[in-house]
């Protein structure tokens, strides 16, 4: 059955967000805020519904003509049909909406998301998938494969590399991941240039100088590197060994860098400076902090904590968890992912 919906918001991921006559929540893809759309219904869960879109009665302005032939077919990107300016608008709103509505924190400060200085052409490594004689991405919520040879979001040394592949695509089905070249190949961030945008704002974060820094989950030292010299000591700590071999190569006398997890030298690190002399960078996988991290924070209530995250959801749920130590001073969002869905933001907290 068809049915008439009005998208009232876009929600986190990427789908409109409208009611059924009845009033249940319903998610259709591709929509945006003020559109009408005839939708036919795909799932229904308990609390929500899905539905897929058979073509819109009303338009809304903000709308723009996909760059790629694929898009809507693919999962990779979610925004392609949206202005720019637009998106950044929508994934502020939704960070707002995610501190609210999961934080409980109504006033976090979220400034205007500061935008990648590229809004295509921006990835220096994807993967894709060779399978059955044909090489592409995953598409939407499935595992069929949707054959691509050049993907918009790609720099264009790696979409050489997709254009060969796709022209001799391997025999065997496997996951291959295409990126520019590089001594290095732990983890590093895909948009080069918004990372640096991130670094900057994560700097000014950190405006105050203090004997140490303690940067939790630090890679490769992509922030510490840029911070060594305002701080006396600063202490990495990085699961990965690999990423801890790289940031001591380039180490000065003052860095020191820790492998492996965070639960396990996060204490000692914290306990090897007053807490009024120490400041707390978390830049967590997507999953967010364990309930060790927050807890030992909570005791240990260093000075400064900037949280930087992949996952609003996950950082609305954990500055929650901190909101018997600190109150939230304000959120920068910044686009590292533009056309999809993903959102980084660094929050700046303050001590209770």
């Amino acid at each position: 059955m068809e049915i008439s919906i009005f998208i009232e918001s876009v929600g986190f991921g990427g789908a409109g967000v409208g009611r059924l006559p009845d009033g249940r929540v319903c998610f259709v893809p591709l929509t945006l805020p003020g559109e009408r759309a005839l939708v036919r219904v795909v799932r229904e869960k308990k609390s929500f519904l899905e539905a897929g879109l058979v073509r819109l009665t009303e338009a809304s302005a903000g709308r723009v003509s996909p760059r790629c032939p694929i898009f809507g077919k693919c999962g990779g990107c979610a925004y392609q049909h949206i202005a720019y300016r637009r998106q950044l608008e929508i994934k502020r709103e939704q960070v707002r909406d995610l501190l609210a509505r999961i934080g409980k924190i109504v006033d976090a400060g979220v400034r205007p998301m500061l935008p990648s200085p590229s809004e295509w052409e921006y990835r220096n490594r994807i993967s894709v998938h060779a399978q059955d004689g044909r090489v592409g991405f995953y598409g939407r919520k499935s595992h069929r494969i949707v054959p691509a040879s050049h993907c918009p979001i790609a720099t264009a040394p790696v979409n050489a590399q997709l254009a060969e592949l796709a022209g001799n695509p391997p025999r065997d089905d496997q996951r291959i991941t295409l990126r520019e070249s590089s001594d290095y190949h732990g983890f590093s961030q895909v948009n080069p240039g918004a990372a640096e945008v991130l670094a900057s704002a994560v700097s000014e974060m950190l405006e105050n100088d203090h004997g140490l820094l303690v940067d939790a989950y630090c890679g490769a030292g992509f922030f510490s590197k840029k911070l060594v010299a305002r701080f006396q000591k600063i202490i990495g700590i990085e699961w990965s060994a690999g990423a801890v071999r790289a940031a001591k190569a380039t180490a000065s006398e003052n860095e020191s860098y820790l492998a492996g997890a965070v639960e396990t030298h996060l204490a000692q690190a914290l306990e090897s400076s007053p807490p009024a002399e120490t400041a707390l960078l978390l830049d967590p996988p997507a999953e967010g902090l364990s309930p060790e991290v927050i807890d030992l924070i909570g005791r240990r209530r260093p000075a400064t904590l900037v949280y930087v995250s992949c996952d609003p959801s996950t950082l609305s749920r954990d500055l929650k968890k901190l909101a018997g130590s600190y109150s939230v001073e304000y959120v920068q969002p910044v686009d590292l992912f533009p056309q999809t869905a993903e959102i980084e933001s660094a929050a700046k907290l303050k001590l209770l």
